[in-house]
């Protein structure tokens, strides 16, 4: 059985633990996914260290996943820190469910394979559905 990349979710507050768990609702249990959750009282250091250790912990020498809620928050500063010292890190921000999703389906591969489906997930997994309707509604009117 191949080894699967493993992932960090961080986010602030418990949205990525919110994410995973909406994840394994749809996919089953996932193993290789470890969340860190940026709270008000949480410390720095203490963030930094978990984001170290996690890395280190987590890779088995294929890298890792890693994947933050918001560009230049903190959460994707300390990612940065580890992306900058390791070239074995794929650091995406702005990650959502069908983001996450579509990783969770292709980690078996390298970490360029899992670049490719986040950039190709990225700008379909955010949609109007009142224009996708509308379009809908035009082709049933056509028949």
């Amino acid at each position: 059985m191949p080894r699967s990349l493993p992932i960090i979710l961080a986010s602030h507050g418990p949205f990525a633990q919110g994410a995973l768990e909406c994840a394994q609702m749809l996919m089953g249990e996932q193993e290789n996914v470890h969340v860190i959750s940026v709270l008000i009282d949480s410390n720095i250091d203490n963030l930094r260290q978990e984001m170290q250790s996690s890395y280190k912990k987590l890779n088995q020498g294929d890298g890792v996943i890693i994947l933050v809620d918001i560009m230049g928050g903190t959460p994707c500063n300390l990612a940065s820190e580890l992306l900058i010292l390791h070239d074995d890190v794929l650091l995406f921000c702005g990650f959502n469910i069908p983001v996450l999703l579509e990783v969770l389906n292709n980690r078996e591969g390298t970490l360029n394979d899992a670049k490719l489906a986040i950039e190709e997930t990225f700008p379909e997994s955010c949609k109007d559905v009142r224009q996708i309707l509308n379009v809908q509604q035009e082709q049933s009117n056509e028949l």
